[in-house]
């Protein structure tokens, strides 16, 4: 994971005036939502895709698809947790799916990308 530094363009804003505005358009709130409610971010990659991070560790990316837009937090047992409380929800193993006809509720995205933020804080704490 890298950040491309301040005073430059980052990463995530990087890849999101390189997509469609539209696309955009639909995924900046998400982004900007993580922002809201998790301290210290930061923006690289991970797995090849832009990404938020938190203490070093990818937090969330969001990636338009052939079907509409996928969330990755990361982490299977995020996707799990969140899964189990809505099972409205399209998931897979890794992430969320979610269309602009039937968006990603911001209180749903908030519960995975808390769920992830836990997991990074609990393995931080194993180590330190």
């Amino acid at each position: 994971m890298s950040d491309s530094g301040a005073g430059g363009c980052t990463e995530v804003e990087d890849y999101l005036a390189s997509i469609d505005e539209g696309r955009a358009k639909v995924l900046r709130p998400y982004f900007e939502r993580a922002r809201e409610i998790v301290e210290g971010l930061e923006e690289g990659r991970s797995y090849g895709m832009p990404a938020l991070t938190y203490r070093g560790k990818a937090l969330v990316s969001l990636q338009p698809t052939k079907a509409g837009y996928s969330v990755y937090p990361f982490s299977g047992a995020a996707v799990s947790a969140v899964a189990a409380a809505h099972p409205e929800l399209e998931t897979t193993t890794g992430s969320v799916h979610f269309t602009t006809r039937n968006p990603l509720p911001l209180d749903v995205f908030d519960e995975l990308v808390r769920a992830r933020r836990m997991q990074i804080d609990a393995a931080a704490a194993r180590v330190e």
